[in-house]
């Protein structure tokens, strides 16, 4: 049997280091299984699918923000708007979030 290799990621899918087992484990929510002892995916984010390096995962978040920014442009104009307020706080948030220490692990919410 050959060794089976896994990355452990912390509470933000970042690799934080890599374990590699003579024998079969049951992997952890935090263990994701790798094809080789593959250090170089150390500090990478897992997406699920893919790994990605952080400066990526920034650049991600920055989509996603500006995504649903245009998404709610339509509310701007609309001074008659019944959930408004809660819009353009939500517009605001988004536009401060790179600047936070939140940024690019937590998604700012429409309230």
């Amino acid at each position: 049997m050959s060794n089976v290799t896994y990355a452990n990621i912390d509470d933000n899918s970042i690799c934080i280091g890599i374990t590699e087992y003579q024998q079969a484990v049951t992997p952890s929510a935090t263990m994701i299984l790798l094809p080789s002892f593959d250090t170089s995916v150390v500090g990478q984010r897992w997406t699920g699918t893919a790994w990605e390096t952080l400066p990526e995962t920034a650049a991600s978040a920055r989509e996603w923000r500006d995504s649903e920014l245009l998404a709610t442009d339509y509310v701007v104009p609309l001074s008659d708007f019944p959930e408004r307020p809660s819009y353009m706080t939500y517009r605001e948030d988004l536009r401060n979030w790179p600047s936070t220490p939140a940024f690019p692990d937590t998604k700012p919410t429409l309230q």
